[in-house]
């Protein structure tokens, strides 16, 4: 949503072509902070529903089109099986599944387990990275996301009781991870993690950026993990990948869990990996023995789509 371009991704989408003899369409949507939300979403929007009402023409078969993304682009992946759910527009068949690789699925706690636990001891993407990230999809002042990232980090950007008591902390309730993921584990934040009291991060929350925000952050097409159940209920089945020592596990986990509570199909593969370690850009550029498993999960379940 808010860096790179298709190109950088080629190698990657020819592999995934490549074992799962499937056509893929690589969404080159324009990016924040020049075009903040919800331009990329409906760049990505717009494509799809192409694809669905003009698929013959291409090649494909549209009644057994999926959506896929990592990262903020499992997000997009994630925005888009929501709006075609909902919207059911005449002459466009709905779409029949959903892969969600390491998605960020919501900007509204970035201190969650996995945020706490990885958000500074991994170089990208950092705690402070992805406060930055969402700031930038936010719309914020682009001459101020180093200092919005730093509150968004440590949670300034929301009133406690938000996280706390209402409707959407239960969506972010730990007891729904799995148990081995419920609280930071000292032993990986070791050397790595520094309290906010040692930061200088001050406690309380700003009004004025919530009061900005608090619209957006809330949005379903924004932040996917905070869609209602009815919304969640009619999505395609679906396919989350995470990785162990990634920030946005935990935001992988969390939507998986309310997808099933939803009574969507989904299946969850986990690796020890990091985050996007199945992308290439070249042979041996950030691949690694992990990555060659998400990959093979993520074509393994392509290849029962046909």
């Amino acid at each position: 949503m808010t860096f790179s371009f298709t190109d950088f991704f080629d190698r990657t989408v020819h592999d995934i072509a490549n074992c799962t003899r499937k056509v893929l369409i690589s969404v080159d949507y324009r990016l924040a902070p020049e075009r903040p939300f919800p331009v990329p979403l409906q760049d990505c929007l717009d494509v799809t529903k192409h694809v669905l009402k003009h698929g013959k023409a291409l090649g494909i078969d549209v009644n057994s089109v999926g959506v896929a993304g990592d990262s903020a682009g499992g997000n997009l992946a994630a925005a888009v099986a929501l709006a075609l759910s909902k919207e059911k527009t005449p002459g466009i068949p709905p779409i029949k599944y959903q892969i969600l690789a390491f998605p960020a699925t919501q900007a509204m706690d970035l201190r969650t387990p996995s945020m706490v636990e990885i958000g500074e001891r991994l170089p990208l993407p950092s705690a402070y990275q992805m406060g930055g990230f969402w700031a930038a999809y936010l719309g914020l002042d682009p001459t101020k996301l180093d200092e919005y990232a730093l509150m968004m980090k440590y949670n300034r950007h929301v009133p406690p009781q938000l996280l706390e008591k209402s409707k959407f902390a239960k969506y972010l309730d730990r007891q729904n991870l799995p148990e081995k993921f419920r609280e930071p584990r000292p032993e990986i934040m070791k050397n790595y993690y520094t309290p906010p009291e040692k930061a200088g991060v001050v406690s309380s929350y700003d009004a004025k950026l919530y009061d900005k925000i608090k619209d957006t952050l809330v949005n379903p097409l924004f932040s996917p993990l905070m869609a209602p159940e009815s919304d969640l209920s009619g999505l395609p089945e679906a396919l989350v990948i995470v990785a162990e020592f990634d920030v946005l596990r935990d935001d992988g986990l969390l939507y998986a869990h309310r997808l099933r509570k939803a009574g969507i199909k989904t299946e969850l593969f986990i690796n020890r990996g990091y985050h996007d370690d199945f992308f290439r850009v070249y042979p041996d550029f950030l691949h690694s023995k992990t990555g060659e498993k998400s990959l093979e999960a993520m074509c393994s379940f392509t290849e029962k789509k046909a």
